[in-house]
């Protein structure tokens, strides 16, 4: 018996695991910048361990050096990050870089790891505009959401040519998020299948490194650059407190944004115009 419940939990805990590396809900690229009558450049770069990733670069339509760098979330791709900040290239007028995370989307890769290998797609991103659009690192900023906001958070200390950063539904600890949505979606305890399934994804990927990958660990090391934090308030899943512990533990200057009544990834939709001010008055204000 005990050898049998021994074999459930593994067994279990290597689908979790495989739960992690390969999004179940992960979105095609079905938005594209035509949708908003945005001219565009289809770009891909090479990361450090030979992926392929793809993307898209849409200039400025009044010759802004203003540029920012564009990190979709967990299972999304550029398509559903570019449906809810157009308006930032559209309206705002700034250079806009998006990508494909490895494993996501256009981009090559086997599999995700929810920040851990995706610092890699971040560096290769930089890389790409330090090699190809110079002028865009003299002012650049970085926009990410939920996984891409962490992505950013863990990278920027190693990137002091970014100036500035609005992130969305970051969250702090790479295990606690990972408890949390198996609680929400599964109702799986963390003791002992969560705790098993950490275990395991570190087998899979082949290193401890990968749990460890918390912006709790880097927030402070952004300032003295400007830092935006944006919470929803009806997030279960990156919930205000989270993201106020990550606003308490960065540098300044900073500001938090709790957005009424939004969800997970909405915070656009619940609050449109004041959003797209809040995002355009501080990138203009701050690159």
């Amino acid at each position: 018996m005990a050898l049998l419940v021994a074999a459930c939990a593994a067994a279990a805990s290597y689908w979790g695991a495989g739960v992690i590396l390969y999004p179940p809900n992960k979105a095609p690229v079905e938005s594209f910048p035509e949708l908003y009558g945005l001219a565009y450049e289809k770009v891909s770069f090479k990361t450090r361990d030979g992926l392929t990733l793809r993307g898209w670069f849409i200039p400025s339509g009044t010759g802004s050096d203003l540029t920012l760098l564009m990190c979709h979330g967990w299972g999304d791709s550029k398509g559903y990050l570019l449906d809810r900040t157009y308006f930032l290239n559209k309206a705002s007028g700034f250079n806009l870089l998006y990508f494909d995370n490895r494993s996501h989307g256009e981009s090559e890769g086997r599999i995700t790891t929810i920040g851990y290998l995706e610092t890699m797609d971040f560096d290769a991103a930089v890389d790409f505009l330090r090699e190809r659009k110079p002028q865009a690192l003299k002012r650049l900023g970085v926009f990410g959401m939920s996984m891409g906001a962490a992505v950013a958070i863990l990278s920027m200390p190693r990137h002091p040519e970014i100036k500035a950063a609005v992130l969305e539904s970051p969250f702090p600890d790479y295990r606690n998020v990972v408890r949390r949505w198996a609680w929400i979606n599964m109702r799986v305890p963390y003791v002992p299948l969560v705790w098993l399934t950490i275990q395991m994804l570190r087998w899979r990927v082949g290193t401890a490194e990968v749990d460890a990958a918390s912006p709790i660990r880097s927030v402070a090391g952004i300032a003295p650059r400007p830092l935006f934090l944006i919470a929803a308030a009806e997030d279960l899943l990156m919930p205000p407190e989270d993201v106020r512990s990550l606003f308490d533990r960065a540098g300044e200057p900073k500001q938090l944004w709790v957005v009424p009544g939004a969800g997970h990834t909405e915070c656009h939709a619940a609050a449109q115009a004041e959003y797209e001010e809040r995002l355009t008055s501080f990138f203009r204000r701050n690159l």
